[in-house]
């Protein structure tokens, strides 16, 4: 097939190739934007609330403030770990089951998986039940003996001034560490 002109042969070409799928011409469309991740869970499986780094960072605030004796301070320093993942947890517990404070128990001292009613936001009337309480302070600490140190965890709602205290105690294990007793 012979062309007059280069015009001409262009003419005959272009419309060959897009109907042919030419990809320098008619280049491939961009790929469809892939669909967004799906938002985090509101609330887990066990019923607990997605904590913040704020909140997290709240709390290691609470534990590191300057302990009133140095007793208190040497079981803070192996003990805040455990601490620290116990407030973390009870803080976002949204429904009544206490039983994702149990890898925290000492033996024998389980908390409830159905009626739980320990948790601070339980005794908030107005706090978001989709977001964790935050830790204002911890307070109180006092060691009842070598084995046992008791304190309080003071929680406030972000979305109002409701408040709740919480009381605790941690028991020296034949091990080393440091589980909840109450």
């Amino acid at each position: 097939m012979k062309f007059g002109s280069t015009s001409a042969a262009l003419a005959c070409t272009v419309p060959l190739a897009l109907v042919a799928g030419c990809s320098y011409l008619n280049p491939a469309p961009p790929p469809a934007p892939s669909a967004p991740p799906p938002p985090p869970a509101v609330v887990t499986r066990d019923g607990l609330a997605p904590i913040t780094e704020a909140q997290v960072e709240r709390i290691r605030e609470a534990i590191g403030t300057k302990a009133p004796s140095p007793a208190i301070e040497k079981v803070l320093r192996s003990a805040s770990p455990t601490i620290e993942s116990f407030v973390r947890t009870e803080g976002c517990i949204t429904a009544r089951n206490g039983a994702v404070l149990n890898p925290f128990a000492a033996p024998g001292r389980l908390f409830d998986g159905t009626g739980f009613q320990g948790a601070p936001m339980s005794e908030m009337q107005f706090h978001d039940k989709t977001a964790c309480v935050t830790v204002q302070r911890m307070q109180n600490w006092k060691m009842v003996t070598p084995r046992l140190l008791r304190f309080e965890v003071v929680y406030v709602g972000d979305d109002g001034e409701e408040r709740a205290v919480k009381r605790h105690e941690l028991t020296r294990q034949p091990k080393g560490g440091w589980l909840f007793t109450r």
